[in-house]
Protein backbone atom coordinates (compact mmCIF):
# COMPACT_ATOMS: atom_id res chain seq x y z
CA UNK A 1 0.00 0.00 0.00
CA UNK A 2 1.48 3.13 -1.02
CA UNK A 3 3.21 4.97 2.29
CA UNK A 4 1.55 8.57 1.58
CA UNK A 5 -1.91 7.15 1.20
CA UNK A 6 -1.20 5.67 4.52
CA UNK A 7 0.15 9.03 6.21
CA UNK A 8 -2.90 10.56 4.69
CA UNK A 9 -5.21 8.25 6.14
CA UNK A 10 -3.81 7.77 9.39
CA UNK A 11 -3.80 11.29 10.39
CA UNK A 12 -7.47 12.41 9.07
CA UNK A 13 -8.35 9.42 10.98
CA UNK A 14 -7.26 10.78 14.15
CA UNK A 15 -8.03 14.40 13.93
CA UNK A 16 -11.43 13.31 13.00
CA UNK A 17 -11.96 11.40 15.93
CA UNK A 18 -10.60 13.82 17.98
CA UNK A 19 -12.67 16.63 16.16
CA UNK A 20 -15.79 14.90 17.64
CA UNK A 21 -14.69 14.35 20.99
CA UNK A 22 -14.00 18.28 20.96
CA UNK A 23 -17.61 19.15 20.95
CA UNK A 24 -18.96 16.22 23.56
CA UNK A 25 -19.90 18.37 26.11
CA UNK A 26 -22.49 20.50 24.29
CA UNK A 27 -25.00 19.05 22.11
CA UNK A 28 -25.07 20.56 19.03
CA UNK A 29 -22.36 23.39 19.32
CA UNK A 30 -22.05 23.66 15.40
CA UNK A 31 -24.99 23.77 14.27
CA UNK A 32 -25.27 21.06 11.74
CA UNK A 33 -28.76 20.03 13.06
CA UNK A 34 -30.10 23.07 12.58
CA UNK A 35 -32.50 24.53 15.04
CA UNK A 36 -32.16 21.84 18.18
CA UNK A 37 -30.53 21.29 20.88
CA UNK A 38 -30.12 24.39 22.97
CA UNK A 39 -32.88 27.53 23.38
CA UNK A 40 -32.75 31.11 23.34
CA UNK A 41 -34.48 34.77 24.32
CA UNK A 42 -35.03 35.56 21.39
CA UNK A 43 -37.30 34.32 18.58
CA UNK A 44 -36.91 31.79 15.77
CA UNK A 45 -37.50 32.67 12.32
CA UNK A 46 -37.01 29.92 9.45
CA UNK A 47 -34.91 31.12 6.41
CA UNK A 48 -37.09 32.34 4.49
CA UNK A 49 -35.01 34.64 1.58
CA UNK A 50 -32.86 38.16 1.86
CA UNK A 51 -35.67 39.63 4.10
CA UNK A 52 -35.61 36.99 6.90
CA UNK A 53 -33.80 38.95 9.82
CA UNK A 54 -35.11 42.48 8.93
CA UNK A 55 -36.97 42.61 12.86
CA UNK A 56 -34.45 43.23 15.71
CA UNK A 57 -34.12 40.17 18.20
CA UNK A 58 -34.56 36.89 16.25
CA UNK A 59 -32.07 34.55 15.11
CA UNK A 60 -32.11 31.56 12.26
CA UNK A 61 -29.55 29.23 11.29
CA UNK A 62 -28.11 29.11 7.79
CA UNK A 63 -24.87 28.33 6.04
CA UNK A 64 -24.86 32.08 4.93
CA UNK A 65 -25.92 35.73 6.20
CA UNK A 66 -26.89 37.13 3.26
CA UNK A 67 -29.22 34.44 2.26
CA UNK A 68 -31.32 35.76 5.53
CA UNK A 69 -30.83 39.89 5.23
CA UNK A 70 -29.44 41.83 2.02
CA UNK A 71 -27.45 44.23 4.40
CA UNK A 72 -25.48 41.15 5.83
CA UNK A 73 -22.13 40.09 4.36
CA UNK A 74 -21.55 36.81 2.47
CA UNK A 75 -19.65 34.07 4.35
CA UNK A 76 -19.29 30.54 5.13
CA UNK A 77 -19.73 28.87 8.80
CA UNK A 78 -16.55 28.18 10.97
CA UNK A 79 -16.56 23.96 11.14
CA UNK A 80 -16.42 23.39 7.30
CA UNK A 81 -16.80 26.91 5.86
CA UNK A 82 -20.53 25.32 4.04
CA UNK A 83 -21.78 23.92 7.28
CA UNK A 84 -24.74 25.41 9.10
CA UNK A 85 -24.02 28.92 11.74
CA UNK A 86 -26.74 30.74 14.43
CA UNK A 87 -27.06 34.16 12.76
CA UNK A 88 -28.56 36.86 14.85
CA UNK A 89 -30.17 39.88 14.34
CA UNK A 90 -28.97 41.64 17.71
CA UNK A 91 -31.61 42.57 20.23
CA UNK A 92 -31.74 46.47 21.60
CA UNK A 93 -32.48 44.83 24.97
CA UNK A 94 -29.49 43.81 27.08
CA UNK A 95 -29.48 40.80 29.46
CA UNK A 96 -31.28 38.64 26.87
CA UNK A 97 -29.86 35.10 26.19
CA UNK A 98 -29.15 34.56 23.06
CA UNK A 99 -28.33 31.28 23.27
CA UNK A 100 -28.14 28.46 25.97
CA UNK A 101 -28.37 24.92 27.35
CA UNK A 102 -29.32 23.81 30.76
CA UNK A 103 -28.32 20.55 33.19
CA UNK A 104 -24.42 19.93 31.53
CA UNK A 105 -23.33 17.14 33.94
CA UNK A 106 -20.01 18.86 35.70
CA UNK A 107 -17.56 17.28 37.90
CA UNK A 108 -16.76 19.03 41.36
CA UNK A 109 -13.92 21.17 42.33
CA UNK A 110 -12.68 21.08 37.96
CA UNK A 111 -12.00 23.69 35.86
CA UNK A 112 -14.33 23.96 32.80
CA UNK A 113 -13.58 26.02 29.43
CA UNK A 114 -17.06 28.08 28.17
CA UNK A 115 -16.16 28.57 24.48
CA UNK A 116 -17.37 30.26 20.96
CA UNK A 117 -16.48 31.58 17.79
CA UNK A 118 -18.30 34.65 16.65
CA UNK A 119 -18.06 36.80 13.52
CA UNK A 120 -19.83 39.76 12.84
CA UNK A 121 -22.46 39.98 9.97
CA UNK A 122 -22.37 43.70 9.59
CA UNK A 123 -20.11 46.23 10.40
CA UNK A 124 -21.93 48.78 12.70
CA UNK A 125 -21.70 47.97 16.42
CA UNK A 126 -20.35 44.26 16.87
CA UNK A 127 -21.75 41.93 19.09
CA UNK A 128 -20.93 42.10 22.75
CA UNK A 129 -21.88 39.66 24.63
CA UNK A 130 -21.27 37.17 28.37
CA UNK A 131 -20.27 33.91 29.39
CA UNK A 132 -22.81 33.16 31.98
CA UNK A 133 -22.85 29.75 34.02
CA UNK A 134 -25.41 29.14 36.36
CA UNK A 135 -26.80 32.61 36.36
CA UNK A 136 -23.11 34.52 36.39
CA UNK A 137 -20.89 36.04 34.20
CA UNK A 138 -17.79 34.71 33.77
CA UNK A 139 -16.09 36.82 31.23
CA UNK A 140 -17.00 38.81 28.27
CA UNK A 141 -16.44 39.63 24.43
CA UNK A 142 -16.55 41.86 21.58
CA UNK A 143 -16.82 40.58 18.16
CA UNK A 144 -14.43 42.49 15.56
CA UNK A 145 -16.17 45.28 13.09
CA UNK A 146 -14.72 43.46 10.09
CA UNK A 147 -17.54 41.10 8.80
CA UNK A 148 -17.11 37.22 8.38
CA UNK A 149 -13.71 37.06 10.14
CA UNK A 150 -14.35 34.43 12.43
CA UNK A 151 -12.54 34.63 16.59
CA UNK A 152 -12.75 32.08 19.25
CA UNK A 153 -13.53 33.85 22.86
CA UNK A 154 -14.18 31.53 25.35
CA UNK A 155 -14.72 32.06 29.59
CA UNK A 156 -12.92 30.04 32.35
CA UNK A 157 -15.43 28.67 34.81
CA UNK A 158 -14.20 26.42 38.49
CA UNK A 159 -17.27 24.12 39.04
CA UNK A 160 -16.96 24.31 43.06
CA UNK A 161 -19.75 21.69 45.06
CA UNK A 162 -21.72 21.68 41.55
CA UNK A 163 -22.74 18.80 39.54
CA UNK A 164 -24.58 20.69 36.49
CA UNK A 165 -24.13 24.12 34.36
CA UNK A 166 -26.37 25.70 33.03
CA UNK A 167 -24.85 27.42 30.00
CA UNK A 168 -25.98 31.00 27.86
CA UNK A 169 -24.18 33.33 26.00
CA UNK A 170 -26.06 36.73 27.01
CA UNK A 171 -26.53 39.30 24.51
CA UNK A 172 -25.08 43.14 26.54
CA UNK A 173 -25.13 45.17 22.72
CA UNK A 174 -27.92 47.61 23.28
CA UNK A 175 -27.08 49.39 19.77
CA UNK A 176 -30.91 48.78 17.62
CA UNK A 177 -28.70 49.18 14.32
CA UNK A 178 -26.04 47.10 13.68
CA UNK A 179 -25.53 44.32 16.43
CA UNK A 180 -25.65 41.51 13.71
CA UNK A 181 -22.96 38.20 13.99
CA UNK A 182 -22.78 34.71 13.98
CA UNK A 183 -22.33 32.19 16.29
CA UNK A 184 -20.64 28.61 15.62
CA UNK A 185 -18.97 25.67 17.33
CA UNK A 186 -19.92 26.33 20.86
CA UNK A 187 -18.03 23.97 23.49
CA UNK A 188 -17.73 23.58 27.03
CA UNK A 189 -15.00 21.23 28.13
CA UNK A 190 -11.99 20.71 29.93
CA UNK A 191 -9.22 21.88 27.87
CA UNK A 192 -8.14 25.45 27.16
CA UNK A 193 -9.32 26.67 23.41
CA UNK A 194 -6.61 26.32 20.99
CA UNK A 195 -4.60 23.18 23.24
CA UNK A 196 -5.06 20.01 21.63
CA UNK A 197 -7.00 17.78 24.60
CA UNK A 198 -5.34 14.42 26.23
CA UNK A 199 -7.78 12.35 23.99
CA UNK A 200 -6.68 14.31 20.93
CA UNK A 201 -2.90 13.79 21.43
CA UNK A 202 -3.74 10.14 22.41
CA UNK A 203 -5.44 9.67 18.93
CA UNK A 204 -2.97 11.61 16.96
CA UNK A 205 -0.10 9.60 18.12
CA UNK A 206 -2.55 6.46 17.48
CA UNK A 207 -2.82 7.33 13.58
CA UNK A 208 1.19 8.01 13.71
CA UNK A 209 1.70 5.05 15.10
CA UNK A 210 0.11 2.85 12.65
CA UNK A 211 1.55 4.81 9.67
CA UNK A 212 4.70 3.67 11.61
CA UNK A 213 4.43 0.33 11.67
CA UNK A 214 3.22 0.18 8.26
CA UNK A 215 6.27 1.67 6.89
CA UNK A 216 8.64 -0.55 8.83
CA UNK A 217 6.50 -3.58 7.62
CA UNK A 218 7.00 -2.52 3.94
CA UNK A 219 10.39 -1.92 4.44
CA UNK A 220 10.97 -5.16 5.78
CA UNK A 221 9.52 -6.85 3.11
CA UNK A 222 11.15 -5.55 0.44
CA UNK A 223 14.57 -6.11 2.45
CA UNK A 224 13.54 -9.53 2.19
CA UNK A 225 12.74 -9.37 -1.67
Amino acid sequence: MNIKFLLFAGVASALALAGSAAQAGVVNGNFEAGNTGFGSGYGYLAPAGSGTLYPASVYTVVNDPNAVHNLFSSFGDHTSGSGLMMVVNGSGVGGTPVWFQNGLSVVTNTTYFFSTWVASAHPSSPAMLDFSVNGTSIGGLTASSTTGVWQQFYGTWFSGASTTADLALVNQNLASSGNDFALDDIDFGLTRPGVPEPTTWALMLMGFGAVGYAMRRQRAVALAT
